[in-house]
């Protein structure tokens, strides 16, 4: 039986051409699709999945190194996209001014959250960390719309924004995971994507107007992991051939899962925020 063939461009950080890397079908047993034998197994996925956290405190003193940032990025444009339209550009900021700047924006722009939070739930708490801003370095996610016309045309009328969004949000997962594969911290920074935030730093950075800001996140060294916080179990989620009602929450259901297991409460069932720091034993 003739081998099938696939090979796939796999380009190295600022370049568009690289080695080519092939996947090849032969009648010893060897299956379309199965991963190069270099690639993370599912157990090794699984594990760094878990492992993964948003990071609110940074150690100041570690510096990242451009080669680092390079292997993030690098995984992050590998992300699927719609339409293969590959939305995404990162902006990297080390200047110690600027992102000072913008961490101080941030949080003039939590001033107005806080009160919003505190009038429909009453406190004001789990709003605003900043612990990126000891980050040295912050990783912009710029989106361009125009590629949404890569979608056929019922599906960019349709869905085209909700495309394009999703896009960047795989590119940026993808990004989080890198970082938590190299021993690194990272915090999603989703208020850079507000009108004021925004067009703040668009200013401050040359950022083109026709450009979109979707979010930013900080790397560096972490200074406190966090305790990981709760998933809810495959067999409260996962639904065979037909949804079964029998398993649906409730809206007291939904608020004791809000109040014990979100943000909204402050992750209280899994001890709160802080997480604990390198001396303190396994979280």
């Amino acid at each position: 039986m003739d081998a099938l063939t696939i090979s796939v461009q796999a380009g190295a950080p600022h370049h568009n051409e690289g080695d080519a890397m092939t996947m090849t079908a032969e009648s010893d047993g060897h299956q379309v699709g199965t991963p190069p034998p270099d690639a993370a197994t599912y157990d090794q996925l699984l594990a760094l999945a878990r492992h993964r956290r948003s990071v609110r405190a940074i150690d100041p003193h570690r510096e990242v190194p451009d080669e680092t940032i390079d292997k993030i990025l690098e995984v992050a444009r590998w992300a699927p996209s719609a339409g293969n339209a590959q939305p995404w550009e990162f902006l990297v900021v080390r200047d110690a001014e600027t992102r000072k700047r913008i961490a101080e924006l941030y949080a003039r722009q939590m001033a107005d959250k806080r009160e919003m939070q505190e009038a429909v739930w009453g406190h004001r708490d789990h709003i605003g960390y900043t612990g990126f801003r000891h980050s040295p370095v912050f990783v912009l996610v710029l989106g361009d719309p125009r590629v949404i016309d890569a979608y056929p045309v019922r599906t960019a009328l349709e869905k085209g924004e909700s495309h394009f969004v999703t896009s960047l949000a795989q590119a940026t997962v993808f990004a989080h995971l890198a970082v938590a594969s190299l021993g690194l911290g990272s915090q999603w920074v989703s208020d850079v994507s507000s009108p004021y935030m925004s067009t703040m730093i668009k200013s401050w950075l040359g950022i083109p107007r026709h450009m979109r800001i979707y979010d930013m996140f900080g790397v560096g060294y972490p200074a406190v992991m966090p305790a990981p916080t709760s998933r809810r179990g495959l067999d409260e989620i996962v639904h065979h051939e037909r949804y079964d009602q029998d398993r649906s929450r409730d809206q007291e259901a939904v608020e004791r899962f809000l109040w014990d297991d979100t943000l909204l409460g402050g992750f209280r069932s899994n001890n709160g925020l802080k997480g604990r720091g390198p001396t303190e034993g396994p979280a």
